[in-house]
């Protein structure tokens, strides 16, 4: 081809991209917009990926447990029945007065950056505690005074250093941030069968409601009101129950008119079970290694309630009889505590609700959800010292007594005694009812089961 054949072809295509110029600039915009809703949402593989919500603000110090246990695991876990077992230690020792404890680490564990797990890897924040590292293998704490349920407290799971490397089935492969807080983290499976997993952080239940919607992601963690979704073919609600948390009512103990223990049992009893819930009853799970089955019921028993009522009439006046009770209540309950005044003013009393984001500093009745500690142990919240945790002000000094004995002792008999013990006396005594272990939702869509059901496996 001559150098004039050539010019004539150029000017032939430059004059065939000036009538076309429109369309050739409206397929470039076109592709482009293709390229970035497939950045976005992925929408060609989508089942390689799987898209979540989770909600609430997190920094990498402080991810949530949905997150972590997909990228690591603790040094020991606890099992359903609530007893401790090893992890990524091949076990541990303890001294006769439980003030020191000595871990080691298994063989051959990597971080996903490939390199080994040594001990000095890994940090550890616990209050009154020193740690130290015999050798690569070994974790020795040192308490000053004797704590048995020290294992208890390692059952996070564990990352290298300052990092977010860990040893779980998928690694972090970016983190976009908004200021402090993270918005986004795409993980990276090690097995190819696993898909992706994109998880978008959301302020509130409403934002991720919305995004829900337009598509950002196909399913919800840990949604807490599965109502607000309406009904959809192609959506699917999975629940669990939740036995690491007990939605119970604190009374006041302190108070002028419940500090009376008879009242207190009288308005335990009268309280009603919550349909489609399973019942608590006690400040234990049901399937704990220490939960007595034989312990004090409540709920539901409106002719105990009256007999307690008339053991209570002669400590109260006529006018305390029929005095105002306050119930406070978070937003998410409050259906649940309009049922509970209702009930409540079937014993005379003039029962009211009051609903109020957060633990106030003053209430006569607390209605709220309560986190249960993997141990037994619950010093912290029903001990007379505790000023800070024990919201009822209760004060037994048996159950003092109970308690510190229990976090002293270690061989499970014992433990087990005491902790019957304490049952005992903090339901007789009452300064809570126990209402029921709530559910764990999970809103997703229908056709992301199979994939989902992959990365479920492995928060269980």
């Amino acid at each position: 081809m001559n150098l004039k054949s050539l010019r004539l072809y150029l000017l032939i295509i430059l004059e065939y991209l000036k009538r076309k110029k429109w369309l050739i600039i409206g397929g470039i915009l076109g592709i482009i917009v293709i390229v970035a809703i497939q950045l976005k949402f992925n929408l060609l593989n989508s089942e390689e990926v799987l898209r979540v919500g989770l909600i609430g603000t997190y920094q990498e110090h402080d991810l949530p447990e949905e997150l972590t246990k997909l990228i690591s695991a603790p040094l020991v876990e606890a099992s359903s029945d609530g007893r401790i077992k090893p992890k990524l230690v091949k076990g541990w020792e303890v001294n006769n007065d439980a003030t020191q404890f000595k871990f080691k680490l298994k063989d051959d564990i990597k971080w996903s950056d490939n390199s080994p797990v040594k001990s000095t890897d890994l940090e550890f924040g616990i209050p009154n505690v020193s740690v130290s590292y015999p050798d690569d293998k070994t974790i020795q704490f040192n308490l000053k005074e004797s704590y048995s349920p020290l294992p208890s407290l390692l059952t996070k799971p564990t990352f290298k250093k300052g990092t977010l490397f860990g040893v779980g089935p998928y690694r972090v492969a970016k983190v976009e941030k908004s200021r402090i807080f993270i918005t986004k983290i795409i993980l990276q499976p090690d097995n190819p069968e696993l898909p992706q997993v994109h998880i978008r952080f959301y302020p509130s239940e409403k934002v991720a409601l919305t995004g829900f919607n337009l598509g950002e992601v196909q399913l919800l963690l840990g949604f807490s009101n599965p109502k607000l979704i309406n009904a959809n073919p192609l959506i699917d609600i999975k629940q669990t129950i939740d036995y690491s948390k007990i939605v119970t009512i604190f009374f006041q103990t302190e108070d002028p008119l419940l500090k009376n223990r008879s009242l207190r049992q009288a308005l335990s009893y009268q309280t009603s079970e919550v349909g489609g819930e399973q019942v608590a009853n006690n400040p234990y799970p049901p399937n704990y290694w220490v939960y007595d089955a034989f312990a004090k019921k409540y709920l539901s028993n409106p002719e105990e309630a009256q007999a307690a009522l008339e053991r209570a009439k002669s400590q109260l006046s006529d006018d305390q009889l029929h005095s105002e009770i306050v119930l406070t209540a978070i937003p998410n309950l409050e259906e649940v505590g309009k049922a509970v005044v209702e009930s409540w003013k079937k014993l005379g009393f003039d029962a009211k609700l009051r609903v109020e984001s957060g633990i106030p500093q003053n209430f006569q009745a607390l209605l709220i959800t309560q986190s249960i500690p993997i141990d037994p142990d619950q010093y912290f919240l029903w001990h007379a010292t505790q000023a800070k945790t024990n919201l009822t002000k209760y004060n037994s000094k048996r159950v003092d007594k109970d308690l510190e004995d229990g976090r002293k002792i270690i061989t499970e008999d014992e433990r087990k005694a005491k902790y019957f013990d304490f049952q005992k006396i903090l339901l007789e005594d009452a300064p809570a009812a126990f209402l029921y272990f709530p559910k764990y939702n999970i809103v997703s869509l229908k056709k992301v089961e199979p994939v989902l059901n992959k990365v479920l496996n492995l928060l269980r």
